[in-house]
């Protein structure tokens, strides 16, 4: 298992991993721009010429247990443009073409069991974090 100091060396390990096939490497969301809390998940978009399938992680920062989760897509060329405030570039340029695609992937068996565990984990990181009973009838559905 992962143990990172800060938030920083997190950034840095996944553009390490990630930047020599990567055109955009970004993070959406509270992630960004707030501090570490426990069971905080990161989640982190990849634009490049090839797709994969997300990528998990579990980890610790400092003592906080995180998710790290990596979703690719394919880059579109586009003009210069400011980026959102709620992402952070981790490398390269943020254009007007930058959009995830939240369509629904296709999966083989494999991958469809790392996607629902990934899906368990996140949900219940939402309820330890919110405690809304809401997150645990996600889970449910799933381990039934």
């Amino acid at each position: 298992m992962l143990h990172f100091d800060n938030k920083k060396t997190v950034f840095e390990y996944i553009k390490n991993k990630f930047s020599e096939k990567s055109k955009l490497i970004l993070i959406r969301g509270s992630m960004a721009t707030k501090p570490i809390k426990n069971y905080f998940d990161f989640d982190i978009e990849i634009y490049g010429d090839k797709l994969k399938k997300p990528y998990y992680e579990i980890a610790f920062v400092r003592e906080k247990l995180v998710l790290i989760s990596v979703y690719f897509y394919k880059y579109k060329e586009g003009e210069d443009a400011k980026s959102h405030p709620n992402i952070k570039i981790l490398y390269g340029k943020y254009n007007d073409n930058i959009k995830p695609n939240f369509n629904k992937e296709t999966y083989d068996n494999e991958e469809k069991i790392k996607r629902e565990c990934q899906l368990v984990v996140d949900f219940f990181f939402k309820y330890l974090r919110t405690k809304e009973e809401k997150h645990l009838a996600s889970i449910q559905k799933r381990i039934t």
